[in-house]
């Protein structure tokens, strides 16, 4: 078997991963799910080793299949993109891109910005995945990812795009019932709505300033939400208050559905980066994305972006 035969196959093999069935996989492909089978068939009895576990709906890795995978791919993705930059025939953009973005920002944001891209560059797929829990590059076969907060240590690649201004919301509604704080030091005694995938700090505990002081308070969580749609949802219908992004909230104040508490106090900002993995070559629409998304974030509204008190 040929090594141009051998790639052609482990891409099979990647995207039946990436997608978690052999009929989506070969959807994508635009191949027979029989012919998809075969081929994983044929490398297994190779190798003389199983690397997929398959059912009639999924499948799962076996553990030489997560070592091929997390090894192979990043080598073999490397390889096409160094020969893709020596290929003068092929000056469009094409090949498949699956991008990761928070639900909310990805609604709101990131949508429009890929189909904008997209129109440029036609021949490009896009996947985009909006999760606001931070999904595995490598596992999950992701190429770039827009992260919100503050990043751990690891391997990935990070290129800044700026940060994001938070405030302290609440509707009228919530605060004719339970009056508006005038000092920090009264938010303790109120009802918040908690952020519940909030990791790089405690998520009930804030962080105000204001010329040059610094007063931290524990918040008494009543309503724990996973999605910042649903927590906007919940401040609309009065639930409590929440230490929110701009961007989000902000038109809910222009409309006066929701109220800016201690605006002379301010909250720390929030950084927002792009990800990749860790490449020695990356594939010019990856880096042609990357650039595209830095464009789209500088043209946001300066009031989405980092706030000064």
């Amino acid at each position: 078997m040929r090594k141009n035969q051998d790639n052609a196959i482990w891409r099979v093999f990647f995207r039946v991963v990436d997608r978690g069935s052999l009929t989506l996989a070969a959807e994508d492909l635009q191949l027979e799910p029989s012919s998809v089978s075969r081929q994983l068939s044929a490398l297994e009895q190779r190798l003389n080793t199983q690397l997929l576990n398959r059912s009639t709906r999924k499948v799962s890795l076996t553990p030489a299949g997560a070592r091929a995978y997390e090894q192979l791919r990043p080598l073999i993705e490397e390889m096409d993109a160094l020969l893709a930059s020596l290929d003068q025939r092929h000056t469009a953009l094409s090949g498949r891109l699956r991008v990761s973005a928070p639900v909310a920002l990805g609604e709101r944001h990131v949508t429009a910005w890929l189909a904008a891209f997209q129109q440029r560059h036609p021949q490009l797929i896009l996947d985009l995945v909006l999760s606001d829990r931070c999904l595995d590059l490598m596992t999950e076969g992701i190429d770039l990812a827009l992260r919100i907060g503050h990043l751990p240590d690891s391997s990935l690649v990070a290129r800044p795009l700026g940060e994001l201004s938070h405030g302290l919301y609440a509707s009228p509604d919530y605060l004719r019932r339970h009056g508006t704080p005038r000092h920090p030091a009264d938010l303790s005694s109120h009802r918040a709505l908690i952020y519940a995938w909030m990791t790089e700090r405690s998520p009930s505990q804030l962080s105000l300033s204001h010329q040059g002081q610094v007063h931290k308070v524990e918040l008494k969580g009543s309503f724990y939400l996973n999605n910042v749609g649903a927590i906007q949802a919940a401040l609309l219908a009065g639930a409590g208050l929440h230490a929110g992004p701009d961007w989000l909230l902000g038109e809910s104040l222009q409309r006066g559905q929701l109220l800016r508490l201690l605006p002379q106090w301010q909250l720390p900002s929030l950084p927002v980066n792009l990800l990749r993995l860790n490449s020695r070559f990356v594939a010019e629409r990856v880096s042609a994305l990357s650039d595209w998304l830095v464009e789209c974030w500088q043209q946001l509204p300066v009031d989405q972006q980092h706030h000064e008190g």
